[in-house]
């Protein structure tokens, strides 16, 4: 019976993502408007962190990040969770891969540790788990009249997945922890019609792509390069999806034309904007239907470049990176910024090929590149590209090509050495 009405629950939250129409980017608003009040009423009611700013604006209330929702975890959780039990539970789920038991109390607990290397918390209560199912199904799938065989390329699994396995709909979780070709043997025989991973994992897929044959690619949980999308896209001769899904919440997807947008029917969206031009922003994040673990304008470390293409939800161009892997090159006493999708672009013109690299930062005038193809090459552009910026006579490194782990989400462009514009500004 319980199944059933989890079956029920998804499938209303499915047709309820799929029948919400807006006639205008006004009436978002106004609804968008409506729903965080009364989002912010219920959390300040529930959440003791949050009881001060009972009927204050949006704009009033705190900035979050990870370290203080971490710091403030027990005052912020609307279920009186204490977070050291929680990290035993989800880091015993971890180390003996039983997912099926990071849930106490019906709410299911998730361990991240994102693009910075801090732990997380992901809280989700079994309705949360039913709208995040039912929503992402109507986001990524045409329908739920035929078969679907989605497999997850994942580092760990979580009660949060399995919800989204019923019926027509079956899972298959690739635990990429595991051997290469073990995980994708069993990939290979389960037969997928929908890829959902992380670049890399997808891009292994591509290259060892006989006996897979997948309707749909989606590329989730870091950056995904124009390079990497065009040799997965002729490998499957498919468009590679897009899926901007983090601890943070479902945030954005690719639409019907292959353009990324923000799913604002379940997010409102600030921007905190990291140059004069307004062409890249870190993401402000207010999920007005997150109860367990409100996320309420927390500041996500991602850059954003800015979309234009037309349509009711603002477009994103790219997801370019972490600002704390913008490069800070200092030279006479002036300081530049350099954001990483200038580099990836960089990189991209100097050959059709594929290059497989990483840029680092190590010093205040001084950058490591690991490649084993074009490293002259490569040094040139990036220190004609520096000039234009007005940073001369940076000392650059050549070292082999990098050894990637795919229990960790690949960074190509990485500051070891610089502080974050964010950071910088005291957020």
């Amino acid at each position: 019976m319980d199944k059933t009405l989890e079956k029920l629950r998804i499938l209303f939250y499915f047709l309820q993502t799929k029948c919400r129409r807006f006639s205008s980017r006004e009436q978002l608003n106004k609804w968008q408007e409506k729903q965080v009040k009364r989002h912010l009423q219920w959390v300040c009611e529930h959440s003791p962190f949050y009881k001060d700013y009972k009927n204050k604006p949006l704009s009033e209330f705190p900035i979050m990040n990870k370290k203080i929702m971490m710091e403030k975890f027990n005052q912020l959780n609307t279920a009186q969770l204490d977070k050291d039990e929680l990290f035993k539970l989800a880091l015993t789920a971890e180390e003996t891969r039983q997912f099926d038991q990071s849930i106490i109390n019906n709410i299911a607990v998730g361990l991240s540790t994102g693009t910075s290397g801090q732990r997380g918390l992901f809280l989700a209560s079994k309705k949360e788990r039913s709208i995040w199912a039912g929503t992402i199904f109507a986001k990524l799938l045409p329908s739920l009249k035929q078969k679907h065989r989605i497999a997850l390329l994942l580092r760990a699994d979580s009660p949060l997945y399995q919800t989204a396995n019923k019926g027509r709909i079956q899972f298959h979780y690739a635990d990429i922890t595991q051997p290469v070709e073990q995980w994708l043997a069993s990939l290979v025989e389960f037969n997928p019609t929908l890829i959902i991973g992380s670049a890399q994992a997808i891009h292994l897929c591509a290259q060892h792509h006989q006996g897979l044959a997948p309707n749909t690619i989606i590329s989730a949980a870091e950056v995904l390069t124009e390079e990497d999308s065009a040799f997965i896209s002729q490998a499957f001769n498919q468009p590679v999806k897009q899926v901007y899904q983090c601890t943070e919440g479902f945030l954005a997807c690719s639409d019907t034309n292959n353009v990324m947008r923000w799913n604002e029917d379940t997010v409102y969206i600030e921007h905190y904007w990291l140059n004069e031009e307004k062409t890249h922003f870190s993401p402000i994040i207010t999920d007005f239907r997150r109860k367990t673990q409100p996320i309420i304008r927390y500041l996500l470390d991602d850059i954003i470049e800015v979309g234009n293409e037309e349509g009711l939800y603002e477009s994103i161009k790219s997801i370019s990176g972490r600002c704390g892997d913008m490069l800070r090159l200092t030279y006479e006493n002036k300081t530049v910024s350099v954001l990483p999708d200038l580099i990836y672009r960089t990189v991209s013109y100097i050959s059709e090929q594929l290059i497989d690299y990483k840029i680092t930062q190590v010093a205040s005038n001084s950058i490591e590149i690991e490649t084993d193809q074009f490293p002259v090459e490569i040094k040139e552009a990036l220190s004609k590209l520096l000039s234009k910026q007005g940073i001369e006579k940076t000392l650059f490194i050549t070292k082999p090509a990098p050894v990637w782990d795919l229990n960790s989400k690949r960074r190509r462009v990485v500051n070891l050495y610089g502080t974050s514009q964010v950071e910088a500004h005291g957020h």
